[in-house]
């Protein structure tokens, strides 16, 4: 690798950070372009305008740099933060409250997208012959990893319903270690290494249940040790700190080492911190750590989708292979895929459900909310170098899919989840009971009214 072209690849992108946050804070100023623009979309715009000026000035060795060592890059340095600030930050007593029905969408949600979605495009595929059973399994398995990026700022706007929010929140925080599971798996049963659908389930089985205690462990001895720390002071409080921010880095090594997967981990050893790590330390650490995660994760997403605008035009797609028929196929596929999981998830739980029910006005919010991001397109560009000429029409698929999700259902996500009613009711008044305050209120002026009459 040369360094020369490494150091011009991280200043190149650490300019584009702060170009993105200039303009973002622009148009989040600028009314108008905020009701069409949310931040996801501005950064991919600027990736897309970063990749052109690469190919007009012919850097095309930069561009190969960013296709090779994105996908090691993103799944060991950028997602561990993001998932674990996703993990440590949550609503504890509500992610709890719903974990059963978070577990359901994510894991169960998640087999289903990626067999409708394997189904469907290997059907697709007899007729023009583009991908083989092993290779559609793989692209379902990577493209049934949702990125909540852009639609949880906009919940924050509309006031969403709490269980909806943590529902797409925790499914988003899962589904993407069950889809990096079952993409893995792919490249065992193409190497041979599994044969048959029982391998299969006993290797995602073993895998998923072993990297989870890894990642327990991990997380119940961080919260032992900051439990025995000394009293706090400001060299504990840097200690207690430090330990914390390393953790999901040595949990995905470790589980990643031994050969299980790191980002199952990473997520379980996030629960059990928020539960019982986090209480033990002081205000001053959780506060330096709260905030070194969020400005830690933010600069980090806004970084995948450089990477992912740079990409829809500066990498070698293979478009003349994949062909309008597949490009608009797999479009219809993976919506009615995640329409598949939410319908057939929402029924069974509301079936065992004594309140809360999953409202169909929700259940629509939560199928549109179904965007594409980071994992997806880490786990495309990994495809095409171990599926070859299969993998680059994969990427190829998950670019598109990835470009419609940003620039079609990201800017009319404020829109439909209006059209949705997801807002929380629980704070707001009837009509009935607006209509009795009034009265009430009216009633009281007057009887004041009478009494400073009669003091007259």
């Amino acid at each position: 690798m040369d360094v020369q072209i490494l150091c011009n690849a991280i200043l190149f992108m650490l300019t584009l950070l702060v170009i993105n946050e200039v303009l973002t804070n622009y148009t989040m100023k600028n009314q108008n372009l905020k009701k069409y623009l949310n931040n996801t979309t501005i950064t991919t715009l600027i990736g897309i305008v970063a990749g052109l000026f690469l190919l007009y000035i012919d850097k095309s060795m930069l561009v190969q740099e960013y296709k090779q060592g994105f996908s090691q890059f993103f799944l060991i340095v950028l997602l561990p933060p993001i998932l674990f600030e996703s993990a440590i930050n949550m609503e504890k007593a509500l992610f709890f409250q719903n974990f059963g029905s978070i577990l359901m969408y994510a894991v169960i949600g998640t087999i289903i997208a990626v067999f409708v979605t394997t189904f469907c495009l290997y059907l697709i595929g007899l007729l023009i012959q583009k991908l083989s059973l092993t290779s559609c399994y793989a692209f379902g398995s990577l493209i049934s990893s949702t990125d909540p990026v852009a639609v949880l700022s906009i919940f924050k706007k509309l006031n969403a319903d709490k269980q909806m929010h943590i529902l797409i929140y925790g499914e988003s925080i899962l589904n993407d270690a069950i889809s990096l599971l079952l993409y893995e798996i792919s490249g065992r049963i193409r190497n041979q290494e599994l044969v048959g659908f029982g391998d299969a389930t006993k290797q995602f089985l073993l895998i998923f249940l072993i990297s989870i205690a890894i990642g327990v462990i991990i997380g119940a001895l961080c919260a032992y040790i900051l439990k025995v720390k000394e009293e706090v002071s400001y060299e504990t409080e840097h200690i207690e700190v430090s330990v914390t921010v390393i953790i999901p880095w040595v949990c995905y090594l470790i589980s990643e080492a031994v050969g299980f997967s790191g980002i199952v981990s990473i997520v379980f050893c996030g629960i059990v911190m928020a539960k019982y790590a986090l209480p033990n330390l002081s205000e001053s650490g959780k506060e330096l750590l709260n905030k070194f995660y969020h400005i830690l994760s933010y600069n980090f997403e806004n970084l995948v989708f450089l990477f992912i605008g740079i990409g829809m035009v500066g990498y070698d797609l293979a478009w003349s292979e994949m062909g309008i028929i597949l490009g608009i196929s797999i479009i219809i596929i993976v919506v009615f895929a995640r329409l598949i999981n939410i319908k057939i998830n929402s029924f069974i739980l509301n079936r065992y459900r004594q309140d809360n029910f999953i409202k169909q006005n929700h259940q629509k919010a939560m199928w549109f909310c179904g965007l594409r991001g980071a994992m997806a397109y880490a786990l495309a560009l990994d495809s095409a170098d171990t599926f070859k000429e299969e993998g680059e029409i994969m990427l190829t698929m998950t670019i598109v899919i990835i470009a419609f999700n940003i620039f079609v259902q990201g800017s009319t996500l404020q829109y439909v989840l209006q059209l949705c009613d997801i807002q929380d009711k629980s704070n707001v008044l009837s009509s009935d009971q607006i209509q009795r305050i009034i009265k009430w209120k009216v009633a009281a002026q007057k009887q004041q009214t009478k009494k400073d009459g009669h003091i007259e």
